[in-house]
């Protein structure tokens, strides 16, 4: 008697597993046939060293983020679902990274590797190697991009591996160098991280300057800039020119100093580098009467 309700007993337990699969079975399939769709998806342009992230938006997908990455030759093309998210990971041999999420095998998106699982650590070399192929197989990123995938994007997510001459949508973002006096990652959030009280500078730039009519004159000449991590960013200087009519008690805007236009100028030096950190400049020109 017991060892038919024993097997009585298995049969109720194997129907009932079967029932349970079947109905995930069922709801993942009935997911996709109504058309529910994931909230982003990414691709990873191994041959422009981008990743682009896309959302869906009212029945597309869109692109939303862009950020500059080194994969490397190893870097496996193909769709895969972004697996598990790993705070800190070990990764080749004694090194770490932050802000780890799966992509396929031991392939990951993650931070540049660190010698400890410390963010004062990181190999500062190669954290300069952005935007090239340059690791064994992983997904570098900066630690601001590989914490947004890691708290923004769920798993499950398709991860799409291809290669093309064109970057993406929203192109390739410029990275930040760093000099090698800290190593620390200048995206890094954290309130301890030493770049976060430094600001880009600009030089060069004098208080008050008299013009002689019709003397050719460029905003720019003689203005330099480094950014936030003390590399040169003059190329990154915006000037925006302002004049004031005898007219007018105030200032408009104008393309440029024209000093076939004798009166008051003001120009606004300005540097936004390559982590969002600004500085400003204010000068002022006074250009004099002919003769």
């Amino acid at each position: 008697m017991s060892k038919n309700v024993s097997k009585t007993a298995v049969r109720a337990i194997g129907v009932l597993i079967a029932a349970v699969l079947f109905a995930g079975t069922f709801s993942v399939s009935e997911a996709k046939a109504t058309g529910d769709k994931p909230k982003y998806k990414i691709k990873i342009n191994k041959q422009c060293c981008t990743v682009t992230v896309y959302k869906y938006v009212k029945g597309k997908y869109k692109p939303k983020k862009a950020m500059t990455c080194s994969p490397g030759w190893a870097t496996p093309t193909g769709t895969f679902p972004l697996g598990e998210k790993m705070r800190w990971h070990v990764l080749m041999g004694s090194s770490y990274g932050q802000y780890c999420s799966r992509i396929t095998g031991r392939v990951l998106f993650h931070s540049v590797w660190y010698y400890s699982c410390n963010s004062a650590a990181q190999c500062y070399r190669e954290y300069n190697k952005l935007g090239t192929l340059a690791s064994h197989g992983c997904v570098r990123l900066t630690v601001a991009d590989a914490k947004w995938i890691y708290e923004k994007v769920p798993s499950g997510t398709p991860v799409t591996v291809y290669n093309s001459a064109k970057p993406g949508p929203l192109g390739k973002p410029k990275t930040i160098q760093v000099t090698g006096y800290s190593g620390w990652d200048p995206t890094d959030p954290d309130d301890n991280n030493p770049y976060k009280k430094k600001k880009p500078e600009i030089r060069g730039v004098k208080k008050f300057r008299t013009i002689k009519y019709g003397k050719k004159f460029k905003a720019k000449e003689g203005v330099t800039a480094v950014n936030s991590t003390g590399c040169d960013a003059t190329k990154l200087v915006e000037t925006d020119v302002f004049y004031r009519p005898p007219y007018l008690n105030r200032y408009i805007w104008v393309y440029k100093v024209n000093t076939r236009n004798p009166g008051r100028y003001k120009i606004k030096y300005s540097i936004t580098d390559e982590i969002g950190h600004k500085a400003k400049k204010v000068s002022k020109v006074k250009v004099l009467r002919k003769g």
